[in-house]
């Protein structure tokens, strides 16, 4: 059952990642303001309530397991597979939470995506390359744990 639970959060957070970076790369094809305003708001709420409830489901139950393994460090692909995931949330907090945040305001407090400027642009950029290393490694993690190398 645990496997199941801990699959389960793994389907659940990197469909939701992926879609979310969907969904915001499209939007940003965009020259109206208020479909990237609702794209941003799409996926705050989105990481609320698919991203954070999966990830604590991962940590928990894939802590659960690795108990079950021998630990953290009884194997290679465990423990990189935390520190994937543990660099794709530190990424995600420090880094694409603020951005979404900072891009939120500045398009309200904007008539147009024009006005917004050059800063929204470059912070679009830092989100796109951002956002794609925070994919990646789960992608890396998930590959690890079904591997399992030695």
């Amino acid at each position: 059952m645990i496997k199941l639970l801990h699959i389960l959060g793994v389907v659940l957070f990197l469909g939701n990642i992926i879609i979310s970076a969907i969904w915001r790369l499209l939007a940003q094809k965009a020259e109206d303001k208020s479909v990237h305003r609702f794209s941003i708001k799409l996926i705050q709420r989105t990481d609320i309530i698919f991203t954070v409830p999966s990830v604590i489901l991962i940590a928990v139950t894939g802590h659960m397991l690795a108990v079950g393994l021998g630990g953290i460090g009884a194997h290679g692909w465990i423990y990189h597979s935390y520190a994937l995931l543990s660099v794709s949330a530190l990424i995600w907090l420090v880094g694409l939470v603020p951005i979404q945040r900072k891009q939120l305001k500045l398009i309200e407090e904007s008539h147009s995506l024009k006005e917004a400027g050059i800063r929204y642009k470059t912070m679009n950029k830092w989100w796109v390359i951002l956002g794609t290393i925070a994919t990646v490694l789960p992608l890396i993690a998930l590959y690890l744990m079904v591997v399992r190398p030695a």
